[in-house]
């Protein structure tokens, strides 16, 4: 959308107002590895993903700009007026929003190389060309942001990738975001390379990890991960678990149902004990994301039975939460649309 060309429809009220928005609408943003979004969602009507910044590479960020982009976006909001990709996300949400300008929810994708080669990931149809695409530097701007005042502790930050512990700059921008104040980081790692950051924002109940294992046996984890470091894995999530303050749930196991390879209640019951016995205590279901996509209304039952033994079966054993994510909660929310 060209913003600069509904500039009338925008006024100068500063004053909270309630109206249909969302977090990273309003003070976020999504350092993607080929430009600057609004976020990360894209399984809504709309498609997300806004560009904020389009062919972006690590140059210095014109905050001015970016904010004052930001400020006519809120506006349209104020109007009624939703962008096309945000229509349909289960992140709009009615309320009194602030109107300042700063950044506190944070996604980091920035980069596309990685430690393993999961079958489900975006790089999986050019592994090669992915991991050898040079990655930008983030930290620098992130820097520039605190030194403007206009980072602001609270909301939320997000690492995905690739594999966020294999960055140069990952260790010294997680102890910043601690040392500022942050103490919502969230973390999506292979669980390959142990990172003592992660154990610190952990031991100090500002960062949660979740590692994706999806799988309850090595076999099963070599056919989606494509590589031999189901063990190792493990070990990691035991330290990492070990790091927490009474059990508070900060290190969390997630499993991505890939319908064909791992849509099994065994499978998924080997992952639960894996998991307990690794003392982690919050637990993450998801949807392969392409198959969703081409799938999402005739999802067998299986598909849908296997949740609800996921959902169920985190009940049973106490766990503290049994977390939707993105293609799991859509699936979840609309169900009885399908005909579920």
């Amino acid at each position: 959308m060209n913003f600069a060309s509904i500039k009338n429809l925008f006024n100068s009220n500063k004053e909270k107002q309630k109206y249909l928005s969302c977090e990273y609408i309003q003070h976020g943003f999504n350092a993607d590895y080929a430009d600057i979004k609004m976020c990360c969602m894209n399984t809504h009507e709309g498609g997300g993903r806004q560009v904020l910044i389009p062919d972006y590479y690590g140059e210095n960020i014109d905050w001015d700009k970016f904010f004052k982009e930001k400020r006519e976006m809120r506006e349209l909001n104020k109007k009624g007026i939703t962008l096309e990709r945000c229509k349909g996300c289960f992140f709009l949400k009615e309320k009194e929003w602030d109107d300042e300008d700063y950044i506190d929810f944070m996604v980091f994708n920035h980069w596309t190389r990685c430690n393993c080669k999961c079958n489900y990931c975006f790089t999986a149809e050019n592994f090669e060309e992915f991991a050898k695409r040079p990655n930008y530097s983030i930290f620098p701007q992130i820097k520039e942001l605190a030194r403007r005042k206009q980072l602001r502790p609270g909301g939320e930050v997000g690492f995905g990738g690739g594999e966020p512990a294999i960055l140069d700059e990952f260790e010294p921008m997680v102890n910043l975001l601690i040392d500022y104040g942050m103490d919502n980081i969230r973390v999506h790692s292979s669980g390959i390379k142990f990172s003592p950051a992660m154990a610190r924002g952990i031991s100090e109940g500002k960062l949660n990890v979740v590692v994706s294992v999806d799988a309850g046996t090595p076999e099963t984890y070599l056919k989606i991960k494509n590589v031999p470091t189901f063990d190792k894995v493990w070990d990691n999530i035991r330290k990492y678990a070990q790091a927490q303050c009474e059990n508070n749930g900060l290190a969390r196991t997630k499993y991505i149902i890939m319908p064909g390879v791992n849509d099994t209640i065994q499978e998924l019951e080997k992952w639960f004990q894996l998991t307990v016995n690794a003392g982690v205590h919050w637990i993450v279901l998801d949807i392969e994301g392409g198959w969703y996509l081409w799938n999402k209304n005739k999802v067998p039952d299986n598909i849908y039975d296997l949740l609800d033994y996921g959902i169920n079966r985190a009940k049973e054993l106490n766990m503290i939460r049994c977390e939707l994510y993105d293609r799991a909660n859509d699936m979840n929310i609309h169900r009885g649309e399908f005909g579920h």
